[in-house]
């Protein structure tokens, strides 16, 4: 028996390797029927701890990620190949530290190199969409995107995988980053998690727009910037399909090393994946 279920492991580990891609460095065998996958959402601010100019600590976000046990991770504010970073492609050097796949989605030139977000996963990626989110033209706005990936669980298990930043200043621009957002996912063909600094309290005008097409993942809803005394949520995660998921366990990280990391406290939520 033991045998057996050794050769059906290799067997179903070495199937699943099929779905990798470039940034792919491994693959996990597929979760069991309603196992839990673990979600997060990160705004690192490109590893700067705040108050410390010139500081970059990659290691420090590193360990945060690896301590939350997560197997989905969406980041914001990264850079890559920015001088104020070192020139280090950040979300490349996590992946490695963290032994994940990785996918990085460019907003914006930063100096000769760039800044967008981006997303870690236990899982096999592929699919990669950079998608551009609207803006109302009068408004002097950062250009934001939606980092769009299919994830692989298993043969038959998919699901798509997001991370987005929208706009801090003009509500109408969130309004519309939101539409975009919720007509994007009516047009996948699997459930869609999305994790983001959305820039909007839970009870904001935009967040509504969001929750016409998605579910809010938490039931606690606890408040995640400013770090130390947090006084706001703007930080969520949130799925399509409700009655392919249900809310387990989930936390806002407010240890002293992601008090120290970034300005943002990262927040996890367990998934549990229905038949």
């Amino acid at each position: 028996m033991k045998n057996k279920s050794f050769l059906f492991t290799v067997f179903f580990t070495l199937s699943i390797s099929l779905f990798a891609w470039s940034t792919n460095k491994k693959s996990l065998p597929s979760i069991a029927t309603k196992q839990a996958i673990r979600v997060m959402t990160y705004n690192i601010h490109h590893a700067n701890p705040p108050g410390e100019a010139g500081v970059i600590d990659l290691d420090a976000i590193a360990q945060v990620i690896r301590d939350s046990k997560a197997d989905l991770i969406a980041v914001q504010e990264l850079d890559s190949a920015a001088e104020r970073s070192q020139n280090q492609f950040q979300l490349e050097i996590l992946a490695q530290k963290l032994d994940m796949n990785f996918h990085f989605f460019r907003s914006i030139p930063l100096g000769e190199g760039s800044y967008g977000v981006g997303v870690l996963s236990r899982f096999p990626i592929s699919q990669a969409q950079t998608i551009k989110l609207p803006e109302q033209a009068e408004h002097d706005a950062e250009d934001r995107v939606l980092g769009l990936v299919l994830v692989q669980l298993s043969d038959e298990q998919k699901i798509y995988f997001a991370s987005t930043h929208w706009d801090y200043k003009h509500l109408e621009n969130r309004l519309l980053q939101a539409e975009k957002t919720n007509t994007i996912a009516s047009q996948l063909d699997a459930p869609l998690i999305i994790g983001g600094d959305f820039n909007d309290v839970t009870e904001s005008k935009p967040m509504d727009v969001l929750r016409e097409v998605f579910t809010d993942a938490s039931k606690e809803f606890a408040l995640t910037i400013p770090t130390v005394n947090p006084k706001k949520r703007i930080d969520h995660i949130l799925y399509t399909n409700p009655k392919r998921f249900k809310i387990g366990s989930e936390a806002v990280i407010t240890s002293p090393l992601a008090q120290k990391a970034s300005d943002h406290l990262p927040y996890w939520v367990d998934l549990v994946i229905a038949d």
